[in-house]
């Protein structure tokens, strides 16, 4: 669902995910185009086809379209690494830059009736972004582009005048209808996603929590002990407990307000690891809980550090040094509950913090440090 309605990490990463696919699906739909509109163009000139002048045809048919989807692909990148951009945000310019795309292409070449319904396409594709504001802008420009094709089609054959108009109003009857479609699945869709939350939490609450953005402790603890009930040699878990350094100091000296701040980054940071097989709630104060589900020991580790360093890196404007965590790492391979998983995680992070902090020590091995 829209991240404004789920808040659900797992749901921005996938978000995240079909964002990037999307960049790298403008970039070589690009380098396509490109390569088959000279080769059409140097098909059209063999057989003296090309129905306008060379120079016209190369500005309109090729280096006009290839500049536009290039662009397009530029404020795609710019938009998906942008730090101050929202998901929603991201995710409209990736649709609208996919949609124009599409656009270009059946106004590059709307001789070819059948490419005018091109964007149809993405109208579709896009509501996976489950965005309202989204699908109506895209059924607008969806409308306009289809209509223009026609009227460039009608300019090219001018002695098809009356086919040309049945196209262009067949065409927008399918794109009403698409578009409606679109509609009406988006709120289906919604409403069931609202019955199954409900399911979920039992009154209609989001699980997460609202400072960091990760999973509250009673969500985790529901879904750990599911978990780790059913643990065994070919389904093991492993459990990490991570606790920030000397964040009591921040709280005393600096204000709450302020460690709430910290507290929000570490879940931003954080927040970026969970999916399907990675489970990360607070599980108080300035306590998390990492879960990992068919885990395997050096690989929760390498993410475990991953999650470490990325957080020393962060600068806060009302501190004068970085804030780091500690952690300390368990791993299962038989049933177990979640009390006693936290526990010999927890006599892992006390090993951590008492031999110099900012470190994860797994609870088999003595410290291990990557600082």
């Amino acid at each position: 669902m829209d991240t404004k309605l789920t808040g659900d990490p797992a749901m921005r990463n996938l978000e995240r995910k079909i964002r990037s696919e999307i960049e790298k699906l403008l970039l070589i739909s690009t380098v396509v185009c490109l390569c088959l509109e000279i080769a059409l163009a140097f098909y059209y000139y063999i057989i003296q086809d090309l129905g306008q002048p060379l120079k016209s045809y190369i500005e309109f048919r090729i280096l006009v379209p290839f500049g536009i989807n290039m662009l397009l692909w530029l404020i795609t990148r710019f938009s998906n690494r942008s730090g101050n951009s929202t998901d929603s945000t991201k995710n409209r310019v990736c649709s609208i830059s996919t949609l124009v795309m599409t656009g270009v292409i059946s106004l590059a070449h709307s001789y070819f009736i059948p490419l005018w319904i091109l964007p149809l396409f993405v109208v579709m594709f896009s509501s996976i972004f489950h965005d309202d504001f989204l699908q109506k802008i895209q059924a607008g420009i969806c409308f306009v582009l289809i209509l223009y094709s026609g009227i460039l089609h009608m300019y090219d054959y001018p002695t098809e005048r009356t086919f040309t108009i049945i196209c262009i109003v067949i065409a927008e009857i399918m794109a009403i209808i698409v578009s409606l479609m679109s509609f009406k699945l988006e709120s289906y869709t919604k409403m069931k996603f609202l019955i199954t939350e409900r399911s979920l939490t039992g009154d209609g609450k989001l699980d997460t929590d609202s400072v960091t953005g990760v999973y509250t402790k009673a969500f985790l603890t529901g879904e750990a002990e599911k978990i780790l009930s059913q643990t065994n040699e070919n389904e093991p878990c492993g459990i990490a407990v991570l606790d920030i350094d000397d964040f009591r100091l921040i709280n005393d000296e600096i204000g709450h307000d302020k460690g709430d701040d910290v507290l929000r980054a570490l879940g931003s940071i954080l927040s970026d690891y969970i999916d399907a097989g990675t489970l990360i709630g607070r599980y108080g104060g300035e306590k998390f809980v990492v879960l990992f589900t068919n885990a395997v020991p050096e690989e929760n580790m390498e993410d475990l550090n991953r999650m470490r360093k990325e957080f020393a890196k962060k600068k806060f404007s009302f501190l004068d040094r970085s804030v780091t965590f500690s952690g300390g790492y368990a791993w299962f391979d038989m049933k177990t509950d979640l009390s006693r998983a936290v526990r010999e995680a927890e006599e892992a992070l006390a090993r951590a913090k008492n031999s110099g902090k900012n470190k994860i020590v797994a609870s088999d091995e003595s410290d291990e440090s990557e600082e």
